[in-house]
């Protein structure tokens, strides 16, 4: 880094951190706020969890098929890194007794990057030494 450069935060995002701030939840500000002026990266299979999730608020009756498809405009938009899940599969597997294998992908990625991996999932914060959960 040069002189009187500022360092860029980086950070790994997993699908609950996104779904907060594309349906603006209840820890949407706070999670805009974090992201701010930060580097995003996430396993490739992050939109599909986004979606999976935006569907899940859908058929609760959360939110409306507008709400669905504005959030998944925005999330295309995001400059979010996505990163490829074959170097991700064998430590996300050696993680399997701690985390579902989905989040282990986020944990891995995490890793191997030697950055925080951002959620608002508590209990996935809770068993990830390297989580930051955004609700605490």
């Amino acid at each position: 880094m040069r002189a009187g450069q500022a360092s860029v935060d980086e950070v790994v995002v997993d699908a609950s951190v996104l779904v907060e701030l594309l349906g603006d939840f209840t820890h949407g500000q706070a999670v805009q706020q974090r992201l701010r002026d930060t580097r995003l990266h996430a396993p490739a299979h992050l939109d599909a969890e986004v979606l999976s999730a935006m569907g899940r608020l859908h058929r609760a009756g959360t939110i409306d098929a507008t709400d669905v498809e504005a959030g998944l405009n925005r999330l295309a938009q995001l400059p979010v890194q996505r990163h490829g899940l074959n170097g991700l599969l064998l430590g996300a597997w050696a993680r399997r007794a701690d985390v579902r294998l989905l989040d282990a992908l986020y944990v891995e990625l995490a890793s191997q990057l030697r950055v925080p991996l951002l959620t608002v999932d508590r209990k996935l914060a809770r068993v990830c030494g390297m989580a930051e959960d955004i609700t605490a």
